[in-house]
Order: structure tokens, then C-alpha cells, then sequence
């Protein structure tokens, strides 16, 4: 594996699910670790959320996204573990997971990325409360143009 060179994705918002990371904190030290920087950093125990709380809770938009990125931070320290962080070239991520590329390439310390991503899951359900609306996807041809199925 010396000569591989490796890219690293990150997921986005939707990815989160209750009991994630749990089974990684039980078997590797430095999973704990990260997760203990992020509630020290929230200064709440986002851990016990991601851990045993409801799906309900955990969905919502300023909790899912720390809760997102503390996962994806520790499977990137469990990767790093193994493989020599010089063999990545680029780390990428959909949406949310931005922010966690952000903290593998070393542009974020993790605390950093965690009280951002909070704030800013923060402010997207303040104005999902503020302004109600859904997202709906177009697959396929149509032959009624966009713009008038949208204005229905």
C-alpha cells in the first residue's frame, strides 16, 4: 500500500442514525476520544444522544449534523490508524459532510467543525420553522416545464 493514493468521501445530513459510532467507541480508544472532544466542545453530551437517544431527536437538523461529523471525524481517525494520512490526496463531502473533509485535511481543529455545524444546524431549523417547506426531486423526462409544475 505505499504507492496507493487514496480520495475520502464524507456523507451528508441523512446518514444519521441512533446507536452510530457506539459499537466503534467500544472497541477503539481514540473513537471515545473524539467523541469527548465534541461533547466538551458542545458542552452537552451529544455521545448520549448519538448513542441511545430516538431517532426523532437525533433527525433534527442541529443535532444530526455534530452527531455526523463526530462519526465520520472518528472513522477518519480509525482509518488514519491504518493507513498513513499522506496516502490521502483529497478528502470531498456531500453537503454537511464538507465540513468533515474540512477537519481531515487539518483546516479545522474538530471542536471547531463541531460548534460550526451545530450553529449551522441551528439556523437551518430556525428557518425551516421560520419559513415551511419540503424538497421533492424531478426524475426523468417531463413534458410540462418545471417552472409550471413548481408554481402549483
Amino acid at each position: 500500500m505505499d504507492d496507493q493514493q487514496f480520495l475520502v468521501m464524507f456523507p451528508g445530513q441523512g446518514s444519521q442514525k441512533p446507536g452510530m459510532s457506539k459499537d466503534l467507541v467500544e472497541r477503539f480508544p481514540a473513537v471515545a476520544a473524539v467523541w469527548e472532544r465534541i461533547d466538551h466542545a458542545l458542552g452537552f453530551k451529544l455521545s448520549d444522544l448519538a448513542f441511545n437517544g430516538s431517532a426523532d431527536e437525533l433527525t433534527l437538523t442541529h443535532n444530526a449534523q455534530p452527531a455526523l461529523l463526530a462519526h465520520s471525524v472518528a472513522v477518519w481517525t480509525v482509518i488514519t490508524e491504518r493507513i498513513d494520512r499522506n496516502a490521502f490526496i483529497a478528502a470531498a463531502g456531500h453537503s454537511l459532510g464538507e465540513f468533515s473533509a474540512y477537519v481531515a485535511a487539518g483546516m479545522l481543529e474538530v471542536e471547531e467543525g463541531a460548534r460550526l455545524v451545530r450553529r449551522r444546524g441551528e439556523l437551518m431549523l430556525r428557518s425551516g420553522e421560520e419559513r415551511p417547506g419540503a424538497m421533492a426531486a424531478i426524475i426523468g423526462q417531463t413534458e410540462t416545464p418545471i417552472e409550471q409544475i413548481c408554481s402549483h
